[in-house]
């Protein structure tokens, strides 16, 4: 069984995408744990979450940390991909280099709009999408317009009926997956 770490900006973001990935890694042969869940948003770039992230990364000892994180902007956002790239750079150090990186674009609930149909089968509406996620500029806000029931409260919930498939269709989720697949293959190689 491989053991996963998430790092993540919130709880309901580190839970909606273990049931995500679950779909595909199953608890039974993954185990998922959530680090340092006691810091949330830009907390993360603080040098106590530094500090905590190593002593439960050598408490926990995943084999893979998959450091969660939105943009906060459009994949051509230069100045917020070098600050989140330098996040990453700099806690995967702590980790062993045995970290992978998740970048929302521009948001996790980006990932909701792959398979709006589960958004309007729980929330009861009709929004049609037929657009590239990563171009959903806010999408927290636009899904708050869609429905005004919606809160990030309900992400993990969402994401159970979240087709993983669908999901692959997002570019910076594929990539992440492929990234993903090849460092599991790398780990059940050293078996």
């Amino acid at each position: 069984m491989i053991r996963i770490g998430l790092v993540g900006e919130a709880p309901n973001d580190t839970d909606a995408i273990i049931n995500l990935l679950s779909k595909r890694y199953s608890f039974d042969r993954f185990e998922y744990i959530t680090l340092i869940d006691m810091f949330h948003g830009s907390e993360l770039d603080s040098k106590k979450a530094k500090r905590f992230l190593r002593i439960e990364f050598e408490d926990k000892q995943p084999q893979i940390v998959i450091f969660i994180r939105d943009l906060d902007g459009l994949e051509n956002n230069v100045h917020q991909l070098k600050i989140r790239k330098d996040y990453f750079t700099n806690n995967n150090s702590i980790v062993n280099k045995q970290g992978i990186f998740l970048l929302h674009i521009f948001e996790l609930e980006a990932l909701i709009f792959t398979d709006i149909q589960v958004f309007n089968k729980k929330y009861n509406t009709d929004f049609v999408f037929n657009g590239n996620p990563m171009g959903v500029f806010e999408p927290k806000e636009e899904l708050k317009k869609i429905s005004n029931l919606y809160t990030e409260s309900f992400n993990p919930e969402i994401f159970e009926d979240i087709d993983f498939e669908k999901a692959l269709k997002c570019k910076y989720f594929s990539l992440f997956n492929n990234r993903l697949e090849k460092l599991i293959q790398s780990k059940n190689s050293l078996k």
